[in-house]
């Protein structure tokens, strides 16, 4: 069976490589066995790649945040699941052709593409739980996010829409304002020196309650000067290697907020029957495409490491995905 494992943190990831290790065991006593269909490749796995993303686990180790697979096989006391029920994966460690998993650590998923259910666990979640968790969204008010053309942005820009909320959208290049527009954006702007300015300009004395912030550094700190008096940034990503930046004078005297979000830590601590509940809600908005994550590219595990070069290079279009069974 065929596996992606990492054995060493680095940056030139000598440390990874795609290898044959052994089948897992059958299923004991509440266990079940998961055959992977699709894993993505997203920012936060190309830094765990480099010890670089939370806390660094064990080695070696499986990489791959999300999935989604079919049960091929269950254990005794298993009555939630039965042989081909489509699942998803709450751990890490999917880049792998099987899995043996307690059943508390699986999730069922209905049918639908697998390629999009298979980022059903982050992309919708954290947008979902970031409009909805972190401040009061009353109807009109505004949200502005950067990296507008990501996955979780996208995902945010349909689930805004359906809660009434404006958001307003910020890219890193000029490129992609076109393409957040065909994609039903309303509000896109470029992230530069200006940003203040357009934003004030197209959203007037609207309030601004919310900033989601996926970059930090510079870009942290242009997107904080847009929020209102009392406003809150939320960052979930990394992207830029920096610290968030926000100026003193706006959180001693304007009461602008610093937060953080980060949905595995929010799996965690939820009960079973919330997580339930808010992934079948997301899996139907994902089988009906409202949220959809465009996908440029996928690979056989085989090619595994090629597939990690590809998500890892500039000016991509969408998602890199790795098909352990494909």
């Amino acid at each position: 069976m065929k596996a992606v494992q990492l054995t060493r943190y680095s940056a030139s990831l000598e440390g990874l490589a795609c290898v044959d290790i052994d089948e897992p065991p059958p299923p004991g006593a509440g266990e079940v066995t998961i055959e992977i269909d699709a894993s993505p490749i997203h920012p936060a796995d190309l830094l765990s790649l480099t010890g670089s993303y939370a806390s660094p686990l064990p080695l070696p180790l499986v990489p791959g945040g999300e999935a989604t697979g079919r049960i091929v096989a269950v254990g005794p006391g298993v009555d939630a699941f039965a042989v081909g029920d489509r699942a998803m994966p709450l751990s890490r460690g999917n880049w792998v052709e099987r899995r043996t998993v307690p059943v508390s650590d699986v999730i069922a998923v209905p049918n639908g593409d697998p390629l999009q259910l298979a980022m059903l666990k982050v992309v919708p979640a954290t947008a979902h739980l970031m409009l909805t968790s972190i401040v009061d969204l009353p109807e009109g008010c505004g949200v502005i996010q950067n990296a507008a053309n990501s996955s979780v942005g996208l995902a945010a820009i349909r689930l805004a829409e359906r809660m009434g909320v404006t958001m307003i959208n910020v890219v890193r290049r000029e490129e992609l304002i076109d393409d957040l527009v065909a994609y039903g954006a309303s509000n896109a702007f470029l992230d530069d020196s200006d940003l203040e300015d357009h934003v004030r300009a197209a959203f007037g004395d609207g309030q601004i309650r919310l900033a989601i912030d996926a970059v930090a550094g510079e870009a942290s700190l242009r997107l904080s000067e847009c929020l209102s008096p009392g406003g809150t940034m939320v960052n979930f990503g990394l992207l830029s290697g920096e610290p968030c930046m926000v100026r003193p004078y706006r959180t001693i005297f304007e009461g602008i907020k610093l937060t953080g979000f980060w949905v595995s830590k929010y799996i965690a601590s939820a009960e079973r029957a919330e997580l339930e509940a808010l992934y079948a809600d997301l899996a139907k908005l994902v089988i009906d495409g409202v949220i959809s994550t465009p996908i440029e590219a996928s690979y056989p595990i085989a090619e595994a490491m090629d597939a990690i070069r590809h998500a890892g290079g500039f000016r991509r279009s969408g998602k890199v995905m790795i098909l352990p069974n494909g």
